[in-house]
């Protein structure tokens, strides 16, 4: 039933009620916060509804009013919905509704947030029956005002006669506690984790307080406790997490002023102080925050799935005909004892059943239970002198595919860092940069998860990942390496080392042949090599795949490292990963392949390679062509053609050549497996390369890779790949065609137009990195040819414009370009010539990185 606000007429005797106290103290406990508001607001309604009723007071008790939802719990966050339920007879009479709306007026003009429904109690069983949302919120009804016995009936019919029988209702909770944990990635390790909707936070303790009003009759932790449903100590950590969350959430909707449940960048910082934490050695107070945070919800995780596996074998037992499953096999309770010296042998040995066997996804709520239970009985010492338990953790390693489900499930039983102090280390541990999404010991758990999904097939990804898995003859070491590959972050210095340093001790004491150790000590210290080197360098530069091949030095190396980084992307942050960046790798992968088969491989077979290029480019071009494709190509140098495919190269020619026009020549065409290919040929002039840029960038077109050159007649050739967020342009006809229209007013100087400045995005995450100094890094050593300019930095528009126009600001030419894009960050790659086409002097390098600093930090220049 629909009851709309009548006009105004607040009592004048309330004045303007507000219900949004001063933010609180570090000493106030967060319950007797959100009861005080709920008392509060209490007393507000019960007044608002007696003033109502005016000198009708049977009105009033012809009907009743009651909190529902977080409201009827008894707790009241300072921005969250006053939910209400207007419980009214059958039929409503016409003064009932002039009531209704009377009180509806008051809560408006008094500018509360209520969310409110208006249902006889017939109304409200059959809304139920539908509605598995409204059945949940009608469980935490509590009586405000008006008629009390109304309320009673409803509560009387809920209890008889569920709308959603407790079996029935358990299986849909679960089932809607999944999608929303899906909404999350799985996962409440977020950098901006979400305290009321996210995996381990505060909808997880209400999604067991509705369980327990279901399945017991009252929506209650201590009901559960009282059940055996959970133990006394496990009641007592989801008490301290709750507190800590809602404390929290508290304080955060205070500081945003709104209904706030991220926990933005931004505010961690402030709130860790607002909430007494302080700056130690080594642990800053947001990092200190964030860990307890993370460690919360851990145990919320751990303790609602112990109590949703005890509530499902209550309700079995209860209705022997009822199957409750939710996709997982449990294990027996093993014997294990606090004082049995083989205690991590015989724990092991149950991990390396889950692991080895696909059925079994989880351990039971039992197992669970006693491990952890179990774990300060665990010392890092018992691997080293057990080569039994040593070779039960190298068996579940072994198993890429069911190494994440033991790993994670130790993880959550508090066993990983007892074996692996380390990680411990790296347990909640934020990652303050511009890309990662997750804290590190998330971050590894994911990439562990998709070694195993690139095992298994479950993931198809690139068919050279394929290739590399059938060479990997000893999972277990790329396994191991994936849970070393960021442990030593948070130390200071290059995490990769330290990483490497930590892998080599315990290898030692899995005592892995030196062969074996070696391996897994390189692929931790070069695990970021191969994406650098495939999204930062001109992969068509022979002297690039041949460095790169003397670092991996056999095809092992290089499979082993390819299927490492390929999980490691992945798992930073889901965005990032794209077809584009497979395709770099999966190109990278090929060329150093056949270089290390072609170890004899020498500078004089360049001209050779070039020739065979032309030479297939030619064969598809009509004879009579030929005399014009040989006067283009004697314009242009030979790092042009390794610079393209054949395919490519055979683009520019007909296009080219079927330009008869004397102007620029712009074409676009989509590019595969994403994004559009621009080519520009016309002639070349300084500030060239800022203009295009600044058309693309008008076009809301980011630059995936750019290649420039100039022929010996003083043309420009130059190809630049974009794409778009929406994935659209690369499919629109129109917009090729509008681009390569902008484009030929820029090459003819008719468009020449600053783009747009500022950020790229405007989220408070990226609000929050954009401040980060950009890094600028000129080396003269490590092209043969170019001088390489490194640029990392936010992401914002304008920002390759205001790169070249600092180069031809200074005289200096770009003759290659890679972009690449990760989450906030920019990482891009330049390779330049000074004026005289020339390498960079020390006073040309000192002075370009002196006024790209000006320019991208914000100083004046």
């Amino acid at each position: 039933m629909t009851i709309h606000p009548a006009q105004s007429r607040t009592p004048a005797a309330l004045g303007e009620v507000r219900s949004s106290p001063a933010a609180p103290s570090p000493q106030q406990s967060a319950s007797a916060l959100l009861h005080q508001r709920c008392r509060a607001v209490d007393s507000t309604l019960r007044r608002l509804w007696q003033s109502t009723s005016g000198a009708d007071a049977a009105t009033a008790q012809e009907l009743a009013l009651a909190a529902v939802g977080g409201y009827g719990r008894g707790t009241l966050f300072p921005r969250s919905d006053i939910d209400l339920l207007i419980l009214t007879p059958p039929t409503l009479t016409t003064v009932q509704k002039g009531f209704i709306e009377g009180f509806l007026t008051c809560l408006w003009d008094l500018q509360m947030q209520v969310g409110h429904s208006v249902r006889s109690v017939d109304e409200c069983l059959q809304e139920a029956r539908q509605d598995l949302g409204i059945a949940t919120t009608l469980l935490e009804s509590r009586y405000l005002a008006g008629s009390h016995p109304l309320l009673q009936q409803l509560s009387d019919a809920l209890r008889e006669n569920p709308p959603w029988p407790p079996s029935l209702f358990f299986a849909a909770k679960l089932a809607e506690q999944e999608n929303r944990h899906a909404r999350c990635s799985d996962t409440a390790f977020h950098l901006e984790p979400n305290l009321k909707e996210g995996p381990g936070a505060l909808r997880n303790i209400h999604h067991l307080q509705w369980l327990a009003a279901s399945v017991f009759g009252e929506g209650s932790l201590r009901r559960l406790r009282d059940e055996d449903i959970i133990t006394g100590e496990e009641y007592r950590q989801l008490l301290r997490a709750q507190a800590l969350l809602s404390r929290l959430r508290i304080a955060l909707h205070h500081a945003t002023g709104r209904h706030e449940d991220r926990l933005r960048l931004d505010l961690q910082a402030p709130l860790a102080r607002q909430l007494g934490y302080t700056d130690r050695p080594g642990r800053t107070a947001v990092e200190q925050l964030m860990q307890k945070l993370y460690r919360a919800f851990a145990d919320i995780l751990r303790i609602a799935a112990i109590a949703q596996e005890n509530i499902a074998q209550h309700l079995a037992a209860r209705t022997p005909a009822l199957e409750v499953t939710d996709q997982r096999v449990a294990l027996s309770r093993p014997t294990l004892h606090r004082n049995d010296v083989q205690l991590l042998r015989h724990i092991l040995s149950l991990f390396r059943s889950l692991a080895e066997d696909p059925r079994w996804r989880t351990l039971d709520a039992q197992t669970q239970r006693h491990l952890y239970a179990l774990r300060n009985a665990i010392h890092p010492r018992d691997l080293d002198q057990d080569p039994v338990a040593q070779k039960q953790l190298l068996a579940i390693l072994a198993q890429p595919d069911g190494a994440y489900r033991s790993l994670a499930m130790m993880q959550q039983c508090g066993l990983l860092a007892r074996i692996l102090p380390a990680f411990g280390r790296i347990t909640g541990r934020i990652q303050h940069d511009l890309f990662h999404a997750y804290t590190v010991d998330q971050h590894t758990l994911f990439l562990l998860r998709n070694l195993g999904q690139i095992w298994t097939g479950e993931a198809p990804l690139l068919p050279v990942a394929e290739a590399a898995r059938r060479q990997v003859e000893k999972p277990e070491l790329l396994v191991l390496a994936g849970l070393f590959h960021d442990i030593g972050k948070g130390r200071g210095g290059d995490h990769s080392k330290i990483g490497a340093q930590e892998a080599r001790r315990f290898a030692r004491r899995l005592r892995l042949s030196p062969c074996d150790t070696d391996l897994v000590v390189w692929l931790v210290e070069q695990h970021l090599r191969m994406s650098a080197v495939s999204q930062r360098r001109d992969l068509e530069d022979p002297q690039v795949i041949g460095d790169f091949a003397q670092l991996v030095r056999d095809e092992r190396h290089l499979a082993y490292l390819l299927l490492l980084t390929v999980a490691d992307m992945r798992a930073t942050n889901p965005e990032l990963w794209n077809d584009w960046k497979g395709l770099l790798l999966s190109t990278l992968y090929r060329a150093t392949a056949t270089e290390l088969q072609r170890k004899d491989r020498q500078t004089r077979d360049l001209p050779q390679i070039i020739s065979d290029k032309q030479q297939a480019v030619l064969q598809k071009i009509i004879s009579t062509d030929h005399p014009r494709v040989h006067a283009l190509w004697q314009q242009l140098s030979g790092p042009y053609f390794l610079r393209y495919t054949e395919d490519e190269l055979l683009w520019h020619c007909r296009e080219i050549l079927a330009h008869k026009s004397r102007k620029a020549l712009v074409a676009v065409r989509s590019h595969a497996p994403e994004g559009s290919e621009v080519l520009i040929y016309g002639p070349d002039r300084p500030g060239l390369f800022q203009q295009i840029t600044g058309a693309l960038d008008r076009q809301s077109l980011n630059i995936l890779d750019a290649r420039i050159d100039t022929s010996e007649d003083g043309r420009a050739i130059d190809t630049f790949l974009v794409i778009d967020n929406s994935h659209a342009f690369a499919h629109s006809a129109q917009a090729h065609a509008d681009l390569a229209a902008e484009l030929r007013a820029v090459l003819e100087g008719k468009a020449v137009r600053k783009p747009r400045f500022g950020l790229r995005h405007c989220d408070p995450r990226h609000r929050f990195f954009a401040h980060v100094p950009a890094e600028i890094r000129v080396d003269n050593g490590v092209l043969p040819r170019y001088t390489l300019l490194e640029v990392r930095a936010a992401d914002h528009l304008g920002l390759l414009y205001q790169v070249g126009e600092t180069l031809r600001a200074l005289h200096i030419n770009i003759h290659g370009a890679k972009v690449s894009t990760f989450g906030e960050r920019v990482e891009d790659t330049f390779f330049i010539l000074n004026e005289r086409g020339r390498k960079l002097t020390e006073t040309q390098v000192g002075a370009l990185i002196h006024a790209l600093g000006d320019i991208l930090n914000g100083e004046p220049a």
